[in-house]
């Protein structure tokens, strides 16, 4: 079985890079299509359809900021001296090549589940301190490992976007459009708590057997000695230096220095974020948890943990890079939804998926269209802008429950992440690898896990 999965990698080992535009071309593609789409099965006129794009365009600035603000965040946690002291250290625990794959990507799984970006930026170090202690082990496969287990678990990962959002009221969506969907539903979009979703039973059978499948894959998939690339040493050197985040004190310290570096300021700062943390969840259940306060509690650890605002602004301007697609894309997200809001063009959309499936197929449905969609929008709250209310919409005409569909919803547009690019962009940079020399194992990977747990919410209850 080992030689087969072995081989089967190798031959898939091509590249999606040379026929993949840049993420956000498709996004303006998509738009265009939608467009087309308006003016053929809902006969939208042309005027109708830009006012539409444009009043949805700058609908959802505020949930475009709580997406920055988690990916950044978990990326400073990250790189806090002792986020990189014990993600590094734990790679010593592997002996072998096989071993080394497969522990990274288990860690990567499990502190996915924590915050998907700590989860993605981790493997970065955690692929330098692999290679590092264990000799012998396949570069490619070693960093396609990192980012396998990170999206593995980002899956139920109490940070992914749809479940957070279903726990708010208005499950996240623009305020002019909740109330259309809660006629169309006919009930109110009340908060979805987390037992519902990535805690029901199903969704944690699938949490603890997707990131098993991950490592197991990662093992297997190891290549013979002979077929290994290793990273040349001075390589490896380089690479560890150029992803060290150092800040050093001034020597002589103007008042300007003497604020940024006051450990009094950082102390109270620490201590108002951790008292109000403290307030909130004396009213509220980590069930209730929401995206602002999740996102506020990263903010604390990632400030405490830098041990002085100084190197916290510095390591923000570092994260900040790896939010620029989402800063650019989300916007035009939002376009594509307002054209499909307010021309008619969700009803017809979702009708769509109705006439193809019954109530035992659909989250399987729902699980490939996602997957399919995050090919072109490769974002969960984009992809929830544009495509939930279909979803939701068709659910609610099949009798299919929200939290199944909400979790299949998520689990299609989360692993097919594993072949999608763009998140794949910061740890890429710091190793030095491209795309196409991890893509085969990606594949593979994804299939694997796809099958899986499309089985489990087709079979499983919620």
């Amino acid at each position: 079985m080992r030689n087969a999965i072995r081989n089967w990698a190798e031959k898939w080992q091509f590249t999606m890079e040379k026929v993949m535009p840049d993420s956000f071309i498709f996004a303006v593609l998509l738009t265009f299509i939608v467009v087309i789409m308006a003016l053929v099965f809902v006969q939208a006129s042309p005027v109708q359809i830009v006012e539409s794009w444009y009043k949805g365009f700058w609908a959802y600035l505020g949930f475009s900021m709580q997406m920055v603000v988690l990916l950044i965040f978990g990326y400073s946690l990250a790189i806090t001296r002792v986020g990189v002291k014990v993600i590094d250290a734990i790679t010593g625990i592997a002996k072998t090549p096989p071993q080394a794959v497969a522990l990274v990507a288990g860690v990567a799984a499990v502190l996915a589940l924590i915050n998907w970006g700590l989860g993605i930026v981790a493997g970065i170090f955690l692929c330098l301190g692999a290679a590092r202690r264990v000799k012998g082990v396949h570069w490619p496969l070693l960093v396609a490992s990192a980012f396998i287990g990170a999206i593995a678990g980002t899956t139920w990962s109490i940070s992914i976007t749809e479940p957070l959002l279903v726990n708010t009221a208005g499950w996240g969506w623009a305020p002019d459009i909740i109330p259309v969907m809660e006629k169309d539903l006919g009930q109110k979009l009340a908060p979805m708590g987390f037992d519902k979703t990535i805690y029901a039973p199903a969704s944690i059978v699938a949490l603890i057997l997707t990131p098993i499948v991950a490592m197991l894959s990662c093992y297997f998939m190891h290549p013979t000695p002979e077929r290994t690339r290793s990273i040349d040493p001075e390589a490896l050197k380089k690479l560890a230096a150029e992803s060290q985040f150092t800040l050093e004190k001034p020597k002589e310290m103007a008042l300007a220095d003497k604020l940024n570096w006051s450990r009094t300021i950082w102390i109270l700062t620490c201590i108002m974020i951790f008292a109000a943390i403290f307030l909130w969840f004396q009213k509220k259940s980590f069930l209730q948890l929401d995206l602002n306060m999740y996102n506020f509690i990263f903010i604390g650890l990632a400030m405490l943990l830098h041990e002085n605002l100084a190197r916290f602004v510095e390591s923000i301007k570092m994260a900040t890079k790896a939010a620029f697609g989402i800063i650019l894309q989300f916007p035009f997200y939002a376009g594509i939804f307002g054209i499909m809001a307010y021309t008619g063009l969700l009803k017809v959309v979702a009708g769509w998926f109705v006439a193809i499936s019954n109530t035992f197929t659909y989250p399987l449905v729902t699980m490939i269209s996602s997957g399919i969609v995050n090919m072109f929008i490769p974002s969960s709250g984009g992809i929830w802008m544009v495509q939930g209310p279909v979803m939701i919409l068709a659910a609610s005409s099949l009798g299919v429950g929200f939290p199944l569909t909400v979790m299949a919803f998520t689990a299609g547009e989360v692993l097919t992440n594993t072949i999608q690019p763009f998140w794949a962009l910061p740890l890429l940079g710091a190793t030095g690898t491209e795309m196409r020399t991890i893509m085969g194992y990606c594949l593979i990977a994804c299939l694997f896990e796809f099958i899986l747990v499309a089985l489990i919410y087709l079979f499983l209850p919620m």
